[in-house]
């Protein structure tokens, strides 16, 4: 067993149950390492909503920790990931985030893939050189209610089979019918979990979010009780999947994370709007307003709020030790229109202004964290999910230990 190994096993046997975890975890680029390859490179990821492919050639990219992939629509208007590395002499072939393209050039010697990532063009190559081997090496890909997840991992179990038991749950919102409506990439000099655990707790969103706290009911357990039974009841008559999902922490280390519950929302708010009102046409084969909202989580670093005419998800990606991208896409119905069904800054309103107060929420967290006077402290009932992640974390780490 190597130093590094030791050391790891010896931090994992320092975490204390609900605490928060040594400083260490969020800090030490060696776990950093770790982190990636247990995790980042073996789950499933939430790339992007298949409205973002709406015609051959258009792609977009997704990266994290050293690693970037084009996800893209064929010809064949089949989906696609590819490793955004060129089988010449590894650069990048798209530099840009998203856009279109009749194929995929790479800048330094122009050697040219179709959209299927096979080698079309390359310059200057001997006469034995067989173009076939040397294609864009592909990557899993699942779409799943029109959202798609890529993984690097090519043993990983299939997301469709590790998902099924989210369908009936997912059924009445039509995710595949929606679109995006807008996109928005908040970055953070903090370390993923940080990220991850600020969101999985309403802990802090009565002294935080003011905006948030006074329409959902989760920021004070005393309200959320009091208000699930009826919302419950009227989410039941409304169609919606009243009984809880809830595998965030699966025995089995292969299996998929997936998290589902209806939420109160207070009464003069029918969504996540500033004055409650609706922002948008309903989704799905939703009939009317009311019945709270959803709280789901898919995998490791997505998470979701389903309202009765948006959904709101949350991509949590690492891009260095202390340095997270947050990425927030609003859905809406597919047909509905800019500036006639919605308007932009209202519908974007409560989460924009939420996760601008949690990048210094979570900064601070960060600079905390690094100080040589942090220890953990304990956890409150409100953040008991927080446990939940920490366990499943430790468990997966332990397996690149």
């Amino acid at each position: 067993m190597s130093d590094s190994n030791l050391n790891l096993r010896t931090l994992i046997d320092s975490y204390r149950p609900n605490y928060s975890l040594p400083a260490s975890f969020y800090n030490d680029v060696s776990v950093y390492k770790h982190d990636l390859k247990a995790i980042f490179y073996r789950k499933w990821i939430y790339a992007g909503h298949s409205s973002q492919l709406p015609e051959p050639g258009y792609y977009f990219l997704v990266e994290f920790g050293s690693e970037s992939i084009i996800v893209s629509r064929g010809k064949d208007q089949e989906i696609r990931a590819f490793a955004n590395v060129c089988r010449h002499r590894g650069s990048r072939v798209c530099l840009e985030k998203s856009g279109k393209s009749r194929t995929f050039v790479c800048p330094y010697h122009a050697w040219t893939y179709d959209l299927d990532g096979s080698l079309r063009s390359r310059r200057e190559m001997p006469e034995d050189f067989q173009r076939e081997n040397y294609g864009l090496k592909s990557l899993r890909l699942s779409v799943f209610h029109g959202l798609i997840f890529i993984n690097l991992d090519p043993n990983a179990p299939d997301l469709d089979q590790g998902l099924s038991a989210m369908d009936p749950a997912l059924k009445i919102y039509k995710l595949e019918k929606t679109k995006v409506a807008c996109q928005k990439t908040f970055s953070v000099e903090a370390n993923w979990k940080l990220a991850i655990e600020n969101f999985m707790e309403c802990y802090h969103c009565a002294p935080a979010h003011s905006e948030y706290s006074c329409s959902h009911a989760l920021n004070t357990p005393k309200d959320y009780e009091a208000l699930r039974p009826a919302m419950l009841e009227l989410s039941e008559q409304l169609g919606y999947q009243v009984e809880s999902l809830d595998q965030s922490n699966p025995a089995d280390e292969d299996c998929i994370q997936y998290f589902y519950n209806r939420s109160a929302m207070y009464e003069s708010y029918v969504t996540g709007s500033q004055n409650g009102k609706p922002v948008a046409p309903l989704l799905g084969d939703i009939k009317q307003y009311g019945g709270g909202a959803a709280d789901v989580m898919f995998g490791p670093a997505t998470y979701a709020i389903l309202y009765a005419d948006h959904a709101v998800f949350y991509r949590f990606l690492p891009t260095d030790v202390h340095s997270t991208e947050m990425e927030i896409i609003w859905l809406v119905n597919e047909q509905a229109t800019e500036g006639k069904d919605y308007n932009l800054e209202e519908l974007t309103w409560l989460w924009t202004v939420t996760t601008e107060s949690d990048k210094t929420i979570i900064l601070n967290n960060q600079k905390g964290v690094d100080s040589k006077f942090y220890e953990p402290g304990p956890l409150s009932n409100m953040e008991s999910y927080i446990t939940t992640f920490v366990e499943w974390y430790l468990d997966q780490i332990k397996i690149e230990a």
